[in-house]
């Protein structure tokens, strides 16, 4: 797993935390076709997959926040922006041949999902529950 199992990765709200268990559930997969020498064309289509749930999971967090009203969103946005363009640039290095950029994403992902997840998406899951309980429900 890029990031063992634990309450860093819940943002409690259940469908963000369910997204968040894929995802680290395909950069697993991922990275263990790259450790076993994996076909090249498998280890792409595991990076496109990952890169795939990773724009549908932001995509997702953005859309609640904007309906929300979430004040935290620019801030928010510029960390999905960052990592886009840093898996963006993995796909490209890699069909040019680099043979480090997957590693390097790799190895920059723990981190970067520890402390999003367990900082920013947590201050976005609490907006969210704290916005689902004081509206009206019809």
């Amino acid at each position: 797993m890029l990031l063992p199992e634990s309450d860093t990765v819940n943002t409690f709200v259940p469908e963000l935390d369910a997204e968040h268990r894929n995802l680290l559930r395909l950069g697993s997969e991922l990275h263990h076709a790259i450790m076993r020498g994996g076909r090249a064309a498998q280890i792409q289509e595991g990076l496109r997959a990952f890169v795939a749930h990773v724009e549908d999971h932001f995509s997702h967090e953005e859309r609640l926040m904007l309906r929300s009203s979430c004040p935290t969103y620019d801030w928010h946005k510029r960390q999905h922006d960052g990592l886009r363009r840093k898996a963006k640039a993995a796909i490209r290095r890699t069909r040019r041949g680099d043979r480090e950029a997957l590693p390097e994403l790799l190895r920059y992902l723990p981190s970067w999902l520890r402390d999003h997840i367990s900082v920013t998406d947590r201050m976005m899951g609490a907006h969210l529950r704290n916005y689902e309980r004081l509206r009206p429900h019809r």
